[in-house]
C-alpha cells in the first residue's frame, strides 16, 4: 500500500479547540456517571444533557468553527473568547444532517429528546416525577441516550476521534456496564435481535455473571462424555466466564461447577459429596500403572496442589478450571506442574524451594 493511501486512512489531526471541546464533554459525562452512582439523578440529568449538547458539536467544530455559531455577525476573536451565541440543539442536529451529511437517526433523536425534556423541567421549572417507579423510567431513558451517544462517538465518528479516544470511550463503556444496570439493560435492548438470532440457531444463552443480562452465549470447549467444560461470551459487556457442567454419577442430575470453589463438591440433587479430581479425571489405566501417570499434577495458575487431571485430551485444573496443553516435571523435586521456570534444578517449581536448597548445597 502506498504512503498516500495510508495517510488517507489516518484520522485527521484534531485542533486544540476540538480536543478541548471533546475533553469538556467527556468531563460532563463523567460527572453525570458519578452523580448517578451518588443517587443524585436530578444533577445527573443536567450534567448528561450538557455533555450531549457539547459532544454533538464536535463534528461541526472539526469541519469549521463557524458551524457552531449563530447570529448575523460571527467574529473569530469573540468565538475564541467564548463571547458568541452558540447554535441550539435543534440547529446542531439540522447542521449535522444538512451540512455534514451525518444526520442523527430518528431513534437517537427520540431518546435524546426525552432526556432534554427532563433537563428543561429540572432547570427551568421543577421536576416532580421522582417516585421510585418514575425515577427508574428516567434513569432507563438516560441510559438509552447514553448508549446512543456512545454509539455515535465509537461508530459514526470513529474516524474523526481517532484510536486513543476510542480506547478511552471503550474503557468508559466497560465501567458504565459494570456500575449501571440501566446502561446494561439499554445496551441489551439494542442488541436483543442478535441474541434472539443466536437462540433460533440453537445456541444456549444464559445470564452474564458480570452485567446480569441474558446475553452470554455458551460454547462447549471440551467434553464428549459425562462432563463438559464451557465458556461464555457476553454480547453486552464482552466479558466471559468458564464453568463446568457435570452429571452426578449417583442421581444423574446436571450440575454447574464454578471456578475457584475448591476441590470438593456436594450434589444439589442428592447431597452426595464428591471429589472433583476423581469425578472429572479421564485417565485410564490399571492401579499398578497409576504411579507412572502424569496426573495428579500441580496448577501454577492458582497454585493448586495436585488439582490437575486429564480431561478432553489435555489437562484441566479442577480448582480454577484452566486448561493446559502440557505438563512439565521439576528437575529438583520431580513434581508435575503446568508451568515451571527453567532451570528448575535451581529455581524449583513453585511447590518446592529448589533455589534455596541448591544454594545451601553449594555453600
Amino acid at each position: 500500500m502506498c504512503i498516500k493511501a495510508l495517510e488517507q486512512d489516518k484520522p485527521a489531526e484534531l485542533s486544540e479547540e476540538v480536543q478541548a471541546l471533546i475533553n469538556n464533554g467527556l468531563d460532563f459525562l463523567e460527572k453525570a456517571r458519578e452523580e448517578l452512582d451518588a443517587s443524585r439523578p436530578k444533577f445527573s440529568i443536567v450534567s448528561f444533557w450538557t455533555a450531549v449538547e457539547i459532544l454533538l458539536k464536535v463534528p461541526l467544530v472539526h469541519e469549521h468553527w463557524t458551524l457552531v455559531c449563530s447570529g448575523k455577525k460571527i467574529v473569530k476573536k469573540k468565538y475564541l473568547e467564548g463571547d458568541f451565541q452558540s447554535v441550539t440543539y435543534d440547529e446542531t442536529c439540522m447542521r449535522l444532517g444538512e451540512i455534514l451529511e451525518k444526520p442523527l437517526t430518528k431513534e437517537t433523536m427520540t431518546v435524546f429528546d426525552k432526556v432534554r425534556k427532563h433537563r428543561n423541567r429540572v432547570v427551568h421549572f421543577y421536576h416532580n416525577a421522582f417516585s421510585d417507579l418514575a425515577l427508574k423510567d428516567i434513569l432507563a431513558e438516560q441510559a438509552d441516550a447514553w448508549f446512543a451517544l456512545n454509539r455515535l462517538m465509537r461508530g459514526d465518528w470513529a474516524s474523526l476521534l481517532g484510536p486513543d479516544l476510542q480506547r478511552k470511550l471503550a474503557q468508559d463503556e466497560t465501567r458504565m456496564l459494570s456500575s449501571s444496570q440501566f446502561y446494561a439493560k439499554a445496551k441489551f435492548r439494542h442488541i436483543e435481535p442478535v441474541i434472539m438470532q443466536f437462540i433460533k440457531e440453537g445456541k444456549t444463552v444464559t445470564a452474564c455473571t458480570s452485567c446480569g443480562q441474558n446475553a452470554a452465549v455458551v460454547k462447549a470447549v471440551h467434553g464428549k462424555k459425562a462432563h463438559t467444560l464451557c465458556e461464555t461470551h457476553c454480547h453486552v459487556c464482552f466479558r466471559g466466564d468458564t464453568y463446568m457442567e457435570v452429571h452426578c454419577p449417583h442421581c444423574n442430575s446436571l450440575e454447574r461447577l464454578e471456578p475457584m470453589e475448591g476441590t470438593s463438591w456436594d450434589c444439589s440433587g442428592c447431597s452426595k459429596p464428591f471429589d472433583k479430581f476423581e469425578l472429572i479425571n479421564e485417565w485410564q489405566g490399571s492401579p499398578q500403572d497409576y504411579r507412572l501417570a502424569a496426573v495428579p499434577a500441580n496448577c501454577s495458575d492458582c497454585e493448586g496442589y495436585e488439582t490437575v487431571c486429564e480431561f478432553g485430551g489435555s489437562y484441566l485444573c479442577v480448582a480454577c478450571l484452566t486448561m493446559h496443553a502440557s505438563l512439565k516435571s521439576c528437575d529438583y523435586c520431580g513434581s508435575k506442574c503446568t508451568s515451571i521456570r527453567e532451570p528448575s534444578i535451581i529455581y524449583g517449581c513453585g511447590f518446592c524451594s529448589g533455589s534455596a536448597r541448591w544454594e545451601e548445597d553449594l555453600f
